[in-house]
């Protein structure tokens, strides 16, 4: 077993107690005061460099044609490099998992023209197409969004490998998030169909979700591209949660839980060696839902042109949670407090900040 484990537990160990202290009603009406710290809005021209480019998050303009995310995304990256003084290329990230987001597909998705113009940049910047995947959980997802043929036996788009980790060879016995959370039903009937007569194996598979390994493992790096929901649970829908309960095998156990749905968001990113291996997210709001959440609602679809870009995933979530907020309160719809943010609080407290200082550049 990976010696990280131990870390995992230290770290749920922490999540678990702040939870008792909120059942408890020791944090109080003080809460939501904590997380009061505003969005810092800054012109790019005042830019401070820093080789922790943590607080940094980048926002521009995005039309909806092609060449428009290109241009869009050639900011983004420019700003995201100057923040970091680091130069986005083979040499520093050798090969690159890029995480899709289709779960919802086609009503609500990553755009192709958005891969497209990612893809793109890659090329110009020296990856080759060996060195670059498409990632997502479910193959029928990834058909839909227009990712897959889901006929090919190798699927692939425009010559990139195509993984969905809904296959068992993706993921990595030894390399899983545990929780003693009691699975969906249909997981737990799926585990009594694989091991009929073998209750303590059921019980030691109920806990654990698999991790996607290939965006850790070996020389991959991560870069996550997300849409933005409005959910109850856990507040925002967006950059964090697709790269972790978007992409473990048994999400279905934390979705419904408000507490302990952020918290395994928090805990999974909080495993270093998948922490170590971001480079960025970005999510993209020209199409976003702002309310009705966890499952597509025509009716509750926004539209802002905006690409946001950061490297800490929370930061970038903060940032569009604050949009799908404005929102909500334009369309006559009850506030969503910041007690319901629980997500940007238990990261926080993991250490996976600084999220409420924020510094936002408008490209």
């Amino acid at each position: 077993m990976h010696c990280f484990l131990h870390t995992i537990l230290k770290r749920q160990a922490m999540v678990y107690f702040f939870l008792v202290y909120l059942v408890a009603g020791l944090v109080g009406v003080g809460f939501g005061d904590s997380l009061v710290n505003p969005v810092q809005r800054l012109d790019p021209t005042g830019l401070s460099l820093s080789e922790n480019n943590e607080s940094h998050v980048f926002i521009t303009e995005c039309g909806a044609r092609s060449e428009s995310y290109h241009k869009a995304l050639d900011r983004l990256i420019g700003g995201f490099e100057l923040s970091g003084q680091v130069q986005f290329g083979p040499e520093r990230f050798p090969k690159i998992a890029i995480k899709l987001e289709t779960k919802l597909a086609p009503g609500l998705q990553v755009s192709p023209k958005l891969v497209d113009a990612l893809l793109e940049i890659l090329r110009l910047r020296g990856y080759q197409k060996s060195e670059i995947v498409l990632v997502d959980f479910d193959p029928r997802s990834l058909e839909r969004g227009g990712f897959s043929d889901g006929k090919s036996q190798s699927p692939g788009y425009k010559g990139h490998h195509v993984i969905s980790f809904a296959k068992e060879e993706y993921r990595n016995p030894d390399w899983f998030h545990d929780s003693p959370m009691p699975p969906a039903l249909h997981d737990r009937a799926s585990y009594f169909l694989r091991y009929p007569t073998d209750a303590s194996k059921r019980a030691e598979e109920e806990r654990k979700s698999y991790l996607p390994t290939i965006l850790f493992l070996k020389d991959f790096h991560w870069i996550n591209l997300a849409v933005a929901m409005d959910d109850t649970n856990l507040g925002l829908d967006g950059a964090s949660a697709n790269l972790t309960l978007g992409a473990i095998n048994n999400s279905t156990r934390f979705i419904q839980k408000p507490t302990i749905a952020p918290a395994a968001v928090a805990e999974i990113l909080a495993i270093p060696e998948i922490w170590e291996k971001r480079i960025f997210s970005i999510v993209d709001l020209s199409k976003f839902q702002f309310a009705g959440g966890q499952s597509f609602d025509a009716e509750f679809i926004g539209q802002f042109s905006r690409l946001v870009l950061g490297r800490n995933p929370f930061c970038v979530d903060y940032v569009v949670w604050e949009k799908l907020s404005e929102t909500r309160k334009d369309y006559g719809f009850s506030h969503r407090s910041r007690e319901n943010a629980l997500l940007f609080k238990y990261a926080q407290e993991l250490g996976l900040g600084p999220i409420f200082s924020v510094q936002v550049h408008d490209l």
